[in-house]
């Protein structure tokens, strides 16, 4: 009786799952069941001559190249005419840039970051340069087919001080792989100069690499074009990093460095001047020499660095600088409706008077004044943000954090009346002046010793 039970429960069963899966094929499932979107394949990019000059074609079309190198606010950057955005290397987050960058109509010039000799690696460990190559594999196969992608980025300043040549045949494998790999996206690698010897390697030693990339700041960015030009170099190239005069870089304005190592920063008008001249007279004048384009630097708030106002085109809180206005009006002929707050000079921060190139020395729990002369262009009311802090803070995050407690008596005023820290050391008083109503910001610094 239970055999006979068995047999016929296996007959039942069958028969369901006969006349289920006859259905499966016949069944119509009703709209809107599950979230429908198109599938976008990547697009094909490649560097071309059209009428004897270089060019970065996507899917045929020239892409001239109008960038932002990013830590934050990635999708931002297509609201003041950006086109492409860069990463350093591969997190948890490069999906979801991809992601928002497509979203926004953005490309991705993809950042595989490589360990340099500073790191501690060594490229002479066979084994720790194939464990690195299989890392870089992986990532291109994970991400070759996404459509915002634009181009792969194999390293970030991996010549700085190195001493071993077999770097340049490491990132020469890499870029054999992805052209095996993903034949739609062309190579580049990012050089912390244009030192011409390093060119004449990467031409010896890396003939896979389609683009060269230049990382380069205010004096040095109008020698580029003529060190790839002496090295040999006659593929396109880009300019991936550009911005004021760097902290390492204040031999030339010995005026900047004061007695005790502080640095004189430029207000952010003086920095908005000089990225706009940066781009103008050395970036998109060289567009028919070989120029694909440039990444403004930071799309951000800086996270690292010996002063941590020196770069950034945003604070934290997403204002934007006047570098950002200057950059609308680069890449597209016009500025922003409403404009940053104003700091011109130097000259419009005092404290006690003198300026921050006077070289300031105070006495312990002193008693300062400082002030500051800020304009809008649009007539927007201004608020007033001072801090004190000690040379060289860093913080957990690496962005700003609070000044010091307890010493100005209003930070909130365009003039204010403070005490000197009561700890003999360095400091900079910093004032953001802000256009809350339009999310615009403006900054200047004033370092002062305390003795």
């Amino acid at each position: 009786m239970k055999l006979k039970y068995i047999i016929t429960s296996v007959f039942v069963l069958a028969t369901v799952l006969n006349v289920a899966c006859s259905d499966r094929d016949n069944y119509t499932i009703p709209k809107g069941s599950f979230e429908e979107k198109p599938i976008v394949p990547p697009v094909k990019v490649e560097t071309s001559k059209v009428d004897g000059k270089w060019r970065l074609l996507v899917d045929g079309q020239e892409l001239y190249v109008k960038g932002a190198a990013c830590n934050n606010f990635y999708a931002e950057a297509a609201d003041f005419g950006a086109n492409v955005v860069r990463t350093y290397g591969v997190s948890d987050k490069s999906k979801a840039i991809l992601d928002a960058a497509q979203e926004k109509g953005l490309y991705v010039n993809f950042g595989l970051y490589i360990k340099r000799e500073t790191d501690g690696f060594d490229y002479n460990n066979a084994a720790a340069v194939k464990a690195q190559f299989d890392e870089m594999k992986a990532t291109v196969e994970r991400f070759k087919d996404h459509p915002a992608l634009l181009v792969w980025s194999i390293g970030n300043e991996a010549e700085a001080s190195y001493t071993n040549l077999k770097l340049w045949d490491a990132i020469n494998d890499i870029a054999k792989m992805i052209h095996e790999t993903d034949p739609n996206h062309p190579t580049t690698t990012t050089l912390a100069s244009s030192n011409v010897n390093h060119i004449k390697n990467i031409i010896e030693k890396a003939p896979h690499i389609d683009i060269l990339s230049v990382n380069t700041y205010a004096p040095n960015l109008p020698g580029v074009l003529g060190n790839l030009q002496s090295a040999g170099w006659t593929k396109p190239y880009m300019i991936t990093e550009f911005g004021p005069r760097g902290t390492w870089q204040m031999n030339p304005e010995p005026e900047r460095v004061l007695p005790w190592g502080g640095l004189v920063e430029q207000t952010s008008s003086e920095k908005e001047a000089d990225y706009l001249k940066a781009y103008q007279e050395n970036i998109a004048v060289n567009k028919d020499n070989g120029c694909l384009g440039s990444f403004v630097f930071l799309w951000g708030y800086q996270t690292h660095g010996e002063v941590l106002t020196w770069y950034g085109l945003f604070d934290k809180k997403g204002y934007t600088f006047p570098a950002v206005d200057a950059m609308q009006y680069a890449w597209t002929g016009s500025y922003p409706k409403n404009r940053a707050p104003v700091i011109a000079t130097r000259n419009d921060i005092l404290m006690n008077g003198k300026k921050a190139e006077d070289a300031i020395i105070v006495s312990p729990n002193s008693s300062n004044e400082a002030k500051v002369t800020a304009t809008d262009p649009d007539g927007d009311a201004l608020t007033y943000d001072w801090m004190i802090m000690k040379e060289k803070t860093a913080s957990s995050d690496g962005s700003l954090p609070d000044g010091i407690t307890g010493l100005i008596d209003d930070n909130t005023k365009k003039e204010i009346t403070f005490k000197a820290p009561s700890t003999v050391g360095n400091y900079r008083l910093i004032v953001f002046v802000r256009d809350v109503k339009n999310k615009k910001v403006a900054s200047a610094v004033i370092p002062f010793s305390v003795q």
